[in-house]
């Protein structure tokens, strides 16, 4: 395979993982956000809204729902297109660009990787419909799947990275 090629099968992957991620854990999102702005009112001093948060809760899930699957699709129409033999990804003969985008990458998926690692067992307060819900409480299943999609992520960067690396000058 090309390396123009590979970057659209990696772009592509990319952009799918993202969009399934985002929509996967869409109301973990919307609870987020939700919880943000509370305590972002606390802080400040302002009133509190009227009572509207379910509608506004069910808003946010469809935004991140529909966000996740655009960038699903976009991730999809590129692995076609890498699929088909056509990359739209124009991309030069290996050289200092693959250098300094092996070492990007790479440092990107190793620092996740880490991050990771560290903050493995450790989740911050997490909402689901407006209550909280305990440490030890298992994930619910769209926040698993954002979790795989997350630790594929990591290995596909580092991956790629490594790859780049392997393609730069010699």
């Amino acid at each position: 395979m090309n390396l123009a090629r590979e970057w659209t099968v990696f772009a592509g992957a990319l952009f799918a993982l993202m969009g399934v991620s985002l929509a996967s854990a869409a109301r973990r999102n919307a609870e987020d956000a939700l919880s943000w702005e509370r305590q972002w009112r606390t802080a400040v001093g302002a009133p509190e809204p009227a009572r509207d948060e379910e509608p506004r809760r069910r808003r946010l899930v469809r935004a991140y729902r529909l966000g996740g699957i655009l960038f699903a699709a976009a991730g999809l129409v590129l692995l076609f297109f890498a699929a088909t033999g056509r990359a739209p990804i124009a991309v030069r003969e290996p050289g200092r660009e693959s250098l300094f985008g092996g070492i990007f990458f790479t440092a990107c998926g190793a620092v996740l990787a880490i991050n990771g690692w560290l903050r493995r067992g450790r989740r911050a307060p997490r909402f689901l419909e407006g209550e909280l819900l305990a440490e030890d409480a298992p994930l619910p299943p769209g926040e698993r799947v954002a979790a795989a999609c997350s630790r594929v992520m990591i290995a596909l960067l580092f991956a790629f990275g490594l790859r780049l690396l392997l393609a730069g000058p010699r």
